[in-house]
């Protein structure tokens, strides 16, 4: 299948959301998630509205992704930080919680420890010990489009307040993913383009 690619790489916008749900419910619950840092005085919304705010903000990122991944860029928290900062206060506070929590995650994710590690350990799994590309290329169905390209964005930590699920062509896939079930990994994926879910 000459026309099927695959591609994977690690989103700000994505990658962003799992730091702030983390950081949200290690706040709340003494939780040991990454990043465990004292978030209290950053002004994020009620539990209520966060949680419906971040599922919002959430299908919104996987959907622009979805259609371009290029929409996603180390900018991204600039260009759109209307949208993100529907996850915290509209006051003083939850603005300065927004400019701390965007910063601490860049110092993150754009060091060697970030956005470079997840998807250099993602990329090894993926295409050396499952072998992807052969495995969903000869299992898939074969459709009339001439581009057929499997989008992979790559995550640190499980989603838990929105739902990582993607077009049937975007795969949304944690860590936990990739080290813990990667034997159905690849049914998983097959299965959902073959259905043309969305």
């Amino acid at each position: 299948m000459n026309n099927f690619t695959i591609k994977s790489f690690a989103p700000y916008s994505l990658n962003y959301l799992i730091y702030i749900q983390n950081a949200f419910i290690s706040n709340k619950d003494g939780a040991l998630k990454f990043p465990s840092l004292e978030t209290a005085h950053w002004g994020f919304l009620e539990e209520k509205l966060f949680v419906e705010s971040y599922k919002n903000v959430w299908a919104e990122m996987v959907r622009r992704i979805s259609l371009n991944p290029l929409t996603d860029n180390n900018g991204i928290l600039l260009t759109e930080q209307t949208l993100f900062r529907k996850l915290f206060k509209t006051d003083n506070q939850g603005e300065k919680g927004f400019e701390e929590s965007r910063k601490s995650f860049y110092a993150w994710f754009s060091s060697l420890t970030g956005q470079l590690t997840i998807e250099r350990a993602s990329d090894h799994i993926l295409y050396y010990e499952i072998n992807i590309y052969s495995k969903v290329s000869s299992t898939i169905f074969h459709h009339d489009k001439t581009n057929q390209e499997l989008l992979i964005s790559l995550i640190y930590d499980e989603c838990l307040f929105g739902v990582s699920k993607g077009d049937s062509w975007h795969s949304i896939i944690s860590l936990k993913d990739i080290f813990l079930e990667k034997k159905a990994l690849v049914s998983i994926i097959t299965e959902r383009w073959n259905k043309g879910e969305v």
